[in-house]
């Protein structure tokens, strides 16, 4: 009995600690404005964009990094600003969980999806896009 209540008295202080904060952590690497080639990317807000010589946005990437998970996701446009194709790459703390590719025609439906998905995750890929920002200028 007294090992018992010792045990106990030594955890005592350890259940009323409070865990220390952790600092944020960003959603993506900071970028600076580089330009290779014909194309330029910068960042605006929280998400990365790939402008052509034009100014049309090519490629918008988004995503988070935690801990426990990772979620990227790049949307890939054409010369039109129609949007041709998404990439997302998702994993948790129990690995990977999405892998998937679409391909889009020129109405926006999605017609070839590719990669893997790990079972029981059937979120939508239409889910993972975000528009593209208003007067997005690199």
């Amino acid at each position: 009995m007294k090992r018992l209540f010792l045990s106990l008295l030594c955890l005592a202080p350890l259940a009323a600690a409070q865990p220390a904060r952790l600092p944020p952590v960003p959603n993506l690497p900071a970028a600076r404005t580089v330009t290779v080639g014909d194309l330029r990317t910068c960042t605006v807000g929280d998400v990365r964009l790939t402008v052509d010589r034009a100014g049309r946005v090519r490629f918008l990437t988004h995503g988070h990094r935690y801990p426990d998970n990772t979620l990227v996701v790049r949307q890939s446009y054409d010369r039109a600003g129609r949007l041709t194709g998404v990439r997302v790459d998702f994993s948790g703390f129990a690995g990977r969980l999405l892998d998937v590719r679409g391909v889009f025609d020129a109405r926006g439906r999605l017609i070839r999806e590719t990669g893997y998905r790990r079972a029981g995750v059937t979120t939508p890929l239409r889910s993972f896009i975000r528009p593209l920002p208003r007067d997005a200028r690199c």
